[in-house]
């Protein structure tokens, strides 16, 4: 029950925007201000992306988004603009991917096809712990106990430029079409696609964090966000 009033307040408080169809979707976070509206996903920590002033921003006026995990301390967070839902699109976005020794670490990236009605998404996240770097794309859902299930799993031989050193930004973008979607790291289509992604018909795009390998606190960097409609 309380699951399903927070759905609807979501709903309620965030309103899904119009625009026009050909349009594109921005938010470059200027002196940290949101340019969109953001809301939380229902089914994890409530925690919502939040801009902040940032003089390093990567696309240089200052501000960028930041989505944490630290509302309930440790689990997931999912955040996602608040557009109509698509189903054929392009998206991408500038994530700052962290790099950390050993077998535990934060997990930074988007999602896609968000569903926050059902409580399902594709993510696609820098996963860089020195253990077992890896970039990889999965599913999750009410209906895999939010466990993901493994699409790709792309390792240094497969990422352009291999695994970075040290932690940086990277441009991360989805094309989604027709059931299907490829996937590109810093402008370059990464091998094996396109994915099929039919579990979801229809949804939103947003931010994805977590923490891996117990609980502990995680923060996405975001900036230069666009989508649109194809």
């Amino acid at each position: 029950m309380l699951r399903l009033i927070l759905i609807v307040a979501a709903v309620v408080l965030f309103p899904f925007e119009v625009f026009p169809q050909d349009s594109t979707i921005n938010d470059s976070f200027p002196n940290g201000r949101p340019e969109l509206r953001w809301a939380f996903f229902p089914y994890f920590n409530l925690d919502n992306l939040e801009g902040a002033r940032d003089s390093k921003a990567p696309d240089g006026d200052n501000g960028i988004g930041i989505l944490k995990n630290t509302n309930v301390g440790g689990f997931a967070s999912l955040s996602y603009a608040v557009t109509r839902q698509m189903s054929n699109f392009y998206s991408e976005t500038l994530i700052y991917c962290p790099v950390t020794e050993g077998s535990k670490g934060p997990l930074s990236g988007i999602a896609f096809l968000i569903d926050p009605i059902k409580g399902s998404f594709y993510r696609l996240v820098c996963d860089f712990k020195t253990n077992d770097p890896t970039i990889n794309l999965a599913y999750v859902g009410i209906d895999t106990r939010n466990f993901p299930v493994y699409l790709k799993f792309w390792d240094s031989k497969e990422i352009p430029g291999g695994i970075p050193k040290a932690s940086s930004w990277h441009k991360m973008a989805v094309r989604v079409k027709e059931g299907r979607v490829t996937i590109y790291w810093d402008g370059k289509e990464l091998k094996g696609g396109p994915f099929l992604v039919d579990k979801i018909k229809r949804g939103f795009v947003g931010v994805y964090v977590n923490f891996v390998g117990g609980l502990g606190e995680a923060t996405t960097k975001v900036d230069g966000f666009m989508l649109k409609e194809e």
